[in-house]
């Protein structure tokens, strides 16, 4: 499986978990990768995931969020 398949099928996992949701604010973000809320944004950042503003919310999509999550992953060995 690619990386692009993996991110797809997690991106997928993600919407059928949270009931069809395809958007999550920062504190969803924070709750689904197990980060502090107050970090979220600043990890964001710096991987350069964008967000998308919805009157004062930021929302992230499940697939940037599916993407932020397989980024920087390596064997259990090293």
């Amino acid at each position: 499986m690619g990386r692009k398949d993996e991110i797809k099928a997690m991106a997928e996992m993600l919407i059928k978990n949270n009931e069809g949701q395809a958007y999550f604010n920062l504190g969803d973000c924070s709750r689904i990768i197990g980060c502090g809320v107050n970090t979220v944004a600043r990890e964001f950042h710096n991987a350069g995931i964008l967000v998308k503003r919805v009157g004062p919310s930021k929302r992230v999509s499940a697939y940037d969020l599916a993407a932020y999550m397989s980024l920087g992953r390596v064997a259990p060995i090293d």
